[in-house]
């Protein structure tokens, strides 16, 4: 069936559901009244979507490597492109003058998230390009999964600043996500001897939760994808 066949990849699935959500979210000024709230809202994940572009066009990581059918394309604009932009419609929505509380917190949280991630990415990138081997130092050394910690904190920021409590069903969604990709690349990386030194070593998820003692030594490691 042509809506079963598969016609691209997960890649330029994303890549598109991101331009979705550019837009959708740049269309909001035309229907709400707009405010500090919203005006640093819309900063705030319309950069990060234009990031994450150029980013892919830069570096061009490997972050997803399965293809999608037309049905599967219409799925992941529908979740990663128009869900995901739920918490700045309801920025939109909120009559309530921001404090500068809140308005501090979430651009420390975004900011702190998308450099954690974007950094950690990066990386990882490069790393892998120059040697195959799993990443113990740096960025990795604070997290076996510092990037979905660093998604977890941007999207954090996204909710606090909408103001809605219907906002942390995105961050709800990201972590469960997450946690199902945790789960999927301890079970791959287990038959590894040296990772079981860098699992008991390095937290899983948030940083400095257990201290790191040493770094194992480096085993074959392959990409893993990362929430969007």
């Amino acid at each position: 069936m042509l809506l079963t066949r598969k016609v691209t990849t997960r890649n330029v699935s994303v890549n598109i559901a991101k331009v979705v959500t550019i837009v959708l979210l740049l269309a909001l000024p035309l229907l709400y009244p707009v405010g500090i709230r919203q005006w640093a809202y819309l900063a705030m994940q319309v950069s990060y979507c234009t990031w994450y572009l150029v980013k892919q066009a830069i570096v061009r990581e490997p972050v997803f490597r399965e293809r999608d059918s037309l049905l599967e394309v219409a799925m992941v604009i529908g979740s990663v492109g128009v869900f995901y932009a739920l918490p700045g419609w309801l920025a939109f929505m909120n009559p309530e003058p921001v404090s500068g509380l809140v308005l501090g917190a979430s651009i420390v949280l975004f900011y702190f998230g998308s450099l954690l991630n974007s950094s950690a990415d990066v990386q990882k990138t490069y790393t892998l390009r120059a040697q195959r081997g799993l990443i113990t130092n740096g960025f990795w050394g604070l997290s076996r999964n510092i990037n979905y910690f660093g998604d977890i904190v941007r999207y954090s920021a996204f909710a606090l600043l909408s103001g809605s409590i219907w906002s942390w069903t995105v961050v709800a969604t990201v972590l469960v996500i997450d946690l199902g990709r945790m789960r999927g690349k301890q079970a791959s990386l287990a038959r590894y001897p040296g990772f079981a030194a860098y699992r008991r070593a390095v937290p899983a998820l948030v940083p400095f939760l257990k201290l790191p003692s040493s770094a194992p030594p480096l085993i074959a490691e392959e990409p893993v994808e990362q929430v969007v």
